[in-house]
């Protein structure tokens, strides 16, 4: 059994192992706030389509997913109680990522939020005290720019997700970072013989905003889409490295005052300020684009905790991180040359003298 507890916000126990958590990793506990175990003994047989299903009239906390190919390929429920209990068959168990980003974290998203904590889609980095965020749509430039800046003095907090705590604090969230061919050349240190990045380039390939737009345009079509993404990334591994591994040096920072937000685009090259309500729209759009893989949409309508629904736990979402935006200062920045470090830098050291 593996137990994560992240920031005492949430406790998490698990029987499959959950790299993504693995900063968190603690002694065993009782009373787990989410638990997630493996079964064969998960309700839905072979079927004509991917489904939701209540098999329990009697207990409406109770939901069962299936595919097409029945035990065959993916399965799982879930029970929204005092405890939400996550339940997968072991093809899920086996393609551990897919078992962390696509059921675990969107599920996590919600407790967070009931928890008045805001799970938000950006990285997260200080230097001298100012936090700052960055945020950007997949494969932007965004991990390359986190770690220009980490080699480059400044303590890392996360690079995926960041946890929001009102009025503007940022808590660490250091999951592995999803490393391309070209991050791994430009950003990477490469002293102790990683160079070889053969390998690199097939995951890269497989796992860039191609492969997952692709894998989003075949999810509206009635095939087992959970199924082919285990198995996908069963055969190639997405290529995920902790920062201490791919760095020589690293400070991870517990938490930080956050004081920018910064939205990163790659056409044009300027500074552009941004109210709240253009930052709140940008950021929910990002933070979004992180979560809407297949079952997220199907998993919506039946997500229930602490007796508040999907749609009334986002409008809390929405509010929290609008009051947040408020606080700090946000930015769009705009880099033909991906020169987006050295604009941060420049205006970060300004604010500092």
């Amino acid at each position: 059994m593996y137990y994560y507890n992240v920031h005492d916000i949430v406790k998490i126990q698990s029987e499959v192992v959950l790299y993504e958590l693995e900063y968190f990793a603690t002694e065993s506990f009782d009373n787990p706030d989410l638990s997630v175990k493996v079964s064969s003994r998960i309700p839905g047989g072979i079927s004509l389509s991917r489904s939701i299903t209540k098999p329990k009239p009697w207990d409406p906390s109770y939901i069962a997913y299936s595919e097409h190919l029945g035990s065959l390929g993916a399965k799982f429920s879930i029970e929204f109680s005092d405890e939400i209990i996550i339940t997968v068959n072991k093809m899920i168990s086996r393609s551990k990522h897919v078992l962390y980003v696509n059921l675990v974290e969107p599920i996590l998203r919600f407790m967070m939020i009931s928890r008045n904590h805001v799970l938000l889609h950006s990285a997260c980095v200080d230097l001298g005290g100012h936090g700052l965020l960055l945020s950007a749509p997949p494969d932007t430039g965004k991990t390359t720019t986190v770690l220009k800046c980490i080699k480059n003095g400044f303590a890392f907090l996360s690079d995926d997700m960041t946890i929001i705590r009102l009025p503007n604090e940022a808590l660490c969230f250091p999951k592995p970072m999803t490393i391309s061919a070209h991050t791994f050349q430009t950003a990477v240190d490469v002293s102790d013989g990683r160079s070889n990045t053969g390998g690199m380039r097939i995951r890269s390939l497989v796992h860039s905003k191609g492969g997952r737009s692709f894998m989003h345009r075949l999810a509206e079509y009635n095939v087992p889409i959970f199924t082919l993404n285990a198995i996908g990334q069963i055969v190639v591994k997405p290529p995920k490295f902790n920062v201490q591994k791919i760095l020589n040096s690293v400070n991870i920072q517990k938490s930080t005052k956050v004081e920018s937000l910064y939205f990163l685009e790659r056409k044009g090259n300027e500074c552009i300020i941004l109210d709240t309500e253009s930052a709140l729209s940008t950021a929910l759009e990002n933070s979004d684009d992180a979560f809407l893989f297949p079952p997220y949409k199907d998993l919506l309508e039946h997500i229930s905790i602490n007796g508040q629904s999907a749609i009334a736990l986002l409008t809390d979402e929405r509010r929290m991180l609008e009051k947040f935006l408020s606080k700090i200062n946000c930015f769009k920045l705009k880099s033909d040359t991906r020169s987006w470090y050295n604009m941060i830098t420049s205006y970060t050291e300004s604010k500092i003298r």
